[in-house]
């Protein structure tokens, strides 16, 4: 009987063939043969491992370095194997973000509430143009610049909470840490009008809560990146019991839900048992809440597909509309209370820029004391709103990237043939510092806003990117700057600032940014 043929050299070439697969898959073609192979990288390692992208991101050092990447190859620059950063308007912001592009799981990983999606994380371009036309009416410029109950409430928050305090600092001689208190009025402004004045947070008053807080909102920032952006690492080290990333990260989170779900409980009872009038003239109306839960109500009417029923729900779609007011609200506190800090923090700089500002203001009213000026004519001022739009240019409160995914073989910035599944993002931290589009970038020169041409307005406002741009643009972006505006206005037309302690003014690194030193501490003389 004839002994059976053996091939001892098979395993070996099995093998071979198996690393050969790899090299070519993993390390040749995204290096030499892939559409991106022709970007230039931030590192030679980066056309074939995300390292280098994971490591900027967990330093905290993504803005500045990616900014300096773009001075050195560009308008694009890859980051990783299937990542790309963008620094220009035509084939970059205009192709990616009024493009259709999707949002990448990122944003579902970082800000979803109660387990469940919002406005800002759904990824499905159908289920975010639901959400945003359930909310698109009331946060339109016509209903912000006409809402009374803006008017009430913002209005005793900056007179009979902040006031004062800034009284007081005139009276006494002593120092204000601004700082805080700009959490506070933000918080308390945006849920006033939010959620109504009685159901409202009260932060300027009630440093307890304030501080507990933002105890709870800011101290897990260290251990973001191992959650969002390598989620699976991090559960799979979890799961073999070694833990990256506190318990009380997670427990700081379920924390601030609980305390904001019972808003939105009483809001909804406020809602069903009163009417509407009478509470819009006291200030008490929750104006977005009530406008989010009648579209729920009304689309569910509509549909053909009864809604199942649960009886656990106080009232249909509880969490949904949690989810998104609660995502209101971190983005109201931190993004323009930090914008405010740095916008006292140069004024307080600019005794100049202050004369100038308070003789505006007060050609609207040289007598107003307790009332604020019409939010039209404040609108249209246009020193108060070149000082906005410098302060969220130089100082731009999310400065990181807006991360969105290639959909289907496209063109990026003359680049051609990017594949589908790509990483693709913009910052506004690298193009705000544009020094074609805003010359001396570095400076805060509000005056850029006003003696511009018709042309480099234009261009200016193209670049200009604090909100964003497209359909996902910031859905709060003229709440915000009514906002900002209307205590800026009441303040500087009855107070002069200076600056006490400044240390530890410059801003930080990542997605969204305030002063290291996380204080301001100002002088007010009251005029």
């Amino acid at each position: 009987m004839a002994s059976p043929v053996s091939f001892p050299f098979l395993p070996a070439a099995a093998l071979t063939a198996v690393l050969l697969a790899g090299l070519y898959k993993f390390i040749i073609y995204p290096a030499l043969l892939s559409p991106l192979a022709k970007i230039p990288a931030a590192r030679w390692h980066a056309r074939f491992s995300p390292l280098y992208s994971y490591y900027i991101r967990w330093a905290n050092i993504e803005n500045r370095t990616v900014h300096d990447l773009h001075r050195r190859y560009g308008p694009v620059v890859r980051l990783g194997p299937a990542e790309l950063s963008i620094n220009c308007y035509e084939g970059g912001l205009k192709t990616i973000y009024t493009g259709g592009f999707p949002k990448t799981e990122w944003y579902h990983e970082r800000f979803i509430n109660y387990e469940t999606d919002n406005l800002f994380t759904t990824a499905d371009p159908k289920e975010h143009h639901h959400l945003k036309r359930m909310v698109t009416n009331v946060f339109s410029k016509s209903s912000i610049l006409s809402s009374s109950t803006l008017r009430i409430t913002t209005s005793a928050v900056i007179f009979d909470r902040l006031f004062p305090i800034l009284r007081e600092s005139s009276r006494s001689g002593k120092a204000v840490n601004i700082h805080p208190l700009n959490y506070a009025y933000a918080m308390d402004s945006f849920t006033g009008f939010q959620l109504g004045g009685k159901l409202g947070t009260n932060f300027i008053q009630n440093t307890e809560e304030r501080e507990w807080y933002t105890h709870h909102f800011f101290d897990g920032r260290p251990y973001l990146f191992w959650d969002f952006e390598v989620p699976n690492f991090t559960r799979w080290l979890q799961r073999l019991g070694i833990r990256l990333v506190p318990a009380w990260c997670a427990e700081s989170q379920f924390a601030l839900e609980d305390w904001f779900v019972p808003k939105c409980d009483r809001a909804a009872e406020l809602v069903a048992s009163q009417d509407e009038k009478p509470l819009q003239t006291s200030g008490d109306w929750p104006t977005i809440f009530a406008a989010l839960k009648q579209k729920f109500e009304e689309f569910d009417g509509k549909s053909k597909t009864p809604r199942p029923t649960d009886e656990s729900e106080l009232y249909p779609h509880r969490l949904e509309i949690a989810s998104n007011l609660f995502d209101h609200t971190v983005a109201a506190i931190e993004t323009s209370g930090n914008a405010l800090t740095y916008l006292h923090y140069e004024l307080a700089r600019r005794p100049d820029v202050q004369s100038a500002l308070r003789g505006e203001l007060l050609t609207l009213d040289p007598d107003r004391k307790r009332e604020l000026p019409d939010s039209k004519a404040l609108d249209a001022l246009p020193l108060l709103d070149a000082i906005v739009h410098e302060t969220l240019r130089r100082y731009t409160p999310v400065g990181g990237p807006q991360p969105r995914v290639t959909p289907r073989v496209c063109t990026i910035a003359g680049y051609e043939g990017i594949p589908p599944g790509v990483r693709v993002q913009a910052s506004s931290w690298t193009l705000h510092r544009n020094p074609e589009v805003f010359p001396d970038p570095g400076a805060w020169r509000p005056e850029r806003w006003i003696g511009a041409t018709p042309d480099e307005l234009t261009e200016m406002r193209k670049w200009f990117w604090a909100f964003g741009s497209g359909s996902r643009m910031c859905i709060g972006s003229h709440f915000a700057m009514l906002s900002i505006k209307l205590v800026v206005a009441a303040v500087y037309a009855q107070f002069q600032t200076s600056v006490v302690d400044a240390e530890g003014m410059e801003q930080t690194d990542g997605f969204s940014g305030g002063p290291i030193g996380n204080k301001l501490w100002l002088q007010f003389v009251e005029v």
